[in-house]
């Protein structure tokens, strides 16, 4: 495979896989979600997967069982590390198989690991020789001018995304500090009152709208275009979990679904 042959192929099947993301999710919730983890039209997993398979696996592709348990593998294993480097990076998981058996660490699990078996096998004897075809008739001029495009839109994509992972991970700090506060405001006033509701509840009043309003702020910032990406990571992976800020993870998408929904 040359350096021509595997850039292309990971650029449309990383298109490709978004557009299989895309449409899996929209049955499933009946509604469009981008989700990507980037904000273009891309997958770069399924990018990825496909040149690891058909750098492996292309030699014996006329061997059905083969190229099942084969692409089974590889795509398990590139979706566990996967996993495993976004978790270690960004301190999140960003998508949970813990409730589905025989699962790994929640990255992957034997049904999606079956289906992604499935996959390999369509999308070399089918979809590969179409794509391969259309690779290899590219003009040069143009693949190389179309080429560099794309390498610069991933860079830019990537670039733009990471710093929106990283504002979305100082939010998150920021709603945990305030909670925290509120805890311990709270707690304070209890142990100093006991039992007393209506006092504690009349002392909560002169800490709750200074808090309240932090929260507001808060929410209003994120409600900001600047913070839309943000947003989109939210509907785009609905099981993401922060190892750091849980409980500040919850709060905000409760709160981003009680908005999307009036």
């Amino acid at each position: 495979m040359t350096f021509h042959e595997a850039f292309w192929y990971f650029v449309i099947y990383a298109a490709l896989g978004w557009g299989l993301e895309v449409c899996f999710c929209s049955v499933d919730t009946g509604k469009f979600v981008n989700r990507g983890f980037l904000n273009g039209p891309v997958c770069p997993i399924y990018g990825f997967g496909m040149v690891l398979v058909c750098a492996v696996l292309g030699p014996v592709s006329g061997n059905l069982p083969l190229l099942f348990f084969g692409g089974m593998a590889l795509t398990s294993a590139l979706e566990l590390v996967g996993g495993w480097a976004l978790k270690k990076l960004f301190h999140t998981t960003w998508w949970d198989y813990s409730d589905q058996p025989f699962n790994l660490g929640g990255y992957i699990c034997l049904k999606f690991s079956l289906a992604w078996g499935v996959c390999v096998v369509f999308a070399v004897r089918v979809i590969h020789p179409i794509v391969a075809g259309f690779v290899a008739g590219m003009p040069h001029t143009l693949s190389l001018v179309l080429g560099v495009l794309c390498a610069l839109l991933f860079a830019v994509d990537i670039t733009a995304t990471v710093a929106d992972i990283l504002r979305l991970d100082e939010t998150l700090g920021r709603i945990s500090a305030v909670a925290g506060k509120m805890r311990e405001g709270s707690d304070t006033i209890a142990e100093a009152l006991g039992d007393t509701a209506i006092a504690v509840d009349g002392k909560l009043d002169s800490y709750g709208p200074e808090f309240s309003a932090r929260m507001d702020l808060l929410r209003a910032e994120l409600a900001d275009r600047r913070h839309m990406a943000s947003m989109r990571l939210l509907r785009a992976f609905p099981d993401m979990k922060n190892l750091r800020h849980g409980e500040a993870l919850d709060t905000l998408r409760a709160w981003y679904q009680s908005k999307t929904e009036k």
